[in-house]
């Protein structure tokens, strides 16, 4: 993820970028303390993964431990131990699918009264849901440690196994992917409105478990959209830019494939929270290069009030924004201003990561706009806990997990 800091330019939608090489390159192989009786040296994600996982695993240092050195071109550079502890490993899994991408019918969808699952335990489906996703995993996983380095780049696989690429066709046999999405259940996928809102954007399928967009390994697989659901208020401005799409079959769960949690609190969690954005979007406003790897970048969350004043000083936000960042938006920055969401990442997660260690977090918002990428005015996202009926209304109509 790159992007020289000067390159303000407005864009309707939001990407994943990092520093610049000379940044990067000023910080690999300069030394630093992992602990104050640990000496390291920075590293890249992928150099300091090997290194750093047989400390982790033999309980010397917590994931929280790895301090960060900064951002480098390609993602965070940590600070690692100059020696290995006691052995490493890796977990892998595979599965494989093929596709057929057909266009399909886009619909429209009503807005639901769901308030609770008919599950016995009182809860709203979206809240049965994910005790459900978490319960499977728990029983698949025996509760072992999800490995690997905090604030990771590239996203390893299976670390967001709820990621999804939509594919879109094009002419002759090509396929486009402009927009991201996250599975929420075993055959729907939460996006933005304004990914699928014209015929031009009417998606075909969508990719789960890559990591590599381009060049997936055999573990992906490709579903084609069979519907397509779009808030019935969405009006092709940045308020109620949310949809769902429903696949033609259900996905094969896999360590690399599977459903997320919805974040269904209507209040903001602590300042001290972590945020993430991620996806395979540009990584350079000038030349337009998509990511063909996923990333994520940490963001923090900016009050409404203080997103209002930033956008009310943007003359060419008011037309978008007649009603200013309304609660039903959360609004994200890198403080930074390194790492954010540009054009080819919305529609794709806010993570709100809960727990490091056994990998659990909510699909917070879904990256709608912005003004510029990197800049000094926060990122859009819609809200996810705002459209909790419209989306259970889609996914369980009948109130049933």
């Amino acid at each position: 993820m790159k992007m020289p800091l000067n390159w303000f330019q407005l864009l309707g939608t939001l990407l994943l970028i990092g520093c610049s090489d000379v940044q990067a390159a000023a910080t690999v192989g300069r030394a630093c303390n992992v602990t104050a009786t640990m000496p390291g040296i920075c590293r890249t994600s992928s150099e300091c993964e090997p290194v750093i996982d047989g400390y982790i695993r033999s309980g010397v240092l917590k994931l929280n431990d790895v301090p960060s050195c900064g951002l480098g071109a390609w993602g965070e550079i940590f600070c690692c131990p100059t020696q290995p502890c006691c052995g490493n490993g890796v977990s892998t899994s595979s599965s494989s699918t093929t596709r057929a991408p057909v266009a399909t019918t886009v619909l429209t969808g009503g807005r639901v009264d769901v308030p609770t699952a008919s599950s016995g335990t009182g809860d709203r489906p979206a809240v049965a849901a994910c005790k459900k996703i978490r319960e499977q995993r728990q029983q698949k996983s025996g509760n072992q440690l999800v490995i690997h380095i905090v604030g990771g780049y590239p996203v390893d696989p299976g670390v967001y196994p709820h990621m999804a690429a939509i594919g879109y066709s094009t002419f002759g046999d090509l396929v486009n992917f402009r927009c991201g999405g996250s599975l929420i259940a075993s055959r729907f996928v939460l996006t933005a409105a304004h990914c699928v809102n014209t015929d031009a954007n009417t998606p075909a399928f969508v990719r789960m478990g890559a990591v590599n967009i381009e060049n997936p390994d055999h573990t992906y697989q490709d579903i084609d959209v069979r519907s397509v659901k779009i808030h019935p208020q969405y009006m092709g401005n940045k308020y109620n830019d949310i949809a769902v799409l429903e696949l033609e079959r259900d996905v094969v769960e896999t360590d690399n494939v599977r459903p997320a949690c919805l974040h269904t609190d209507p209040t903001d969690p602590p300042s001290s929270s972590k945020f993430f954005v991620a996806g395979w979007g540009e990584l350079n406003v000038t030349t337009r290069e998509r990511s063909k790897i996923l990333l994520r970048a940490g963001l923090e969350l900016v009050p409404l009030q203080q997103c209002n004043n930033s956008y009310a000083e943007q003359p060419a936000s008011i037309r978008m924004l007649k009603a200013g960042v309304i609660d039903t938006l959360l609004c994200a920055i890198d403080q930074r201003l390194i790492a954010d969401a540009c054009r080819g990442d919305s529609g794709g997660p806010l993570i709100h990561e809960l727990s490091v260690e056994d990998g659990m977090y909510t699909i917070m918002g879904v990256v709608s706009s912005g003004f510029g990428c990197a800049t000094v005015t926060p990122g859009l996202y819609t809200r996810v806990s705002s459209y909790l009926d419209f989306i259970e209304g889609i996914v369980w109509p009948d109130n049933r997990v």
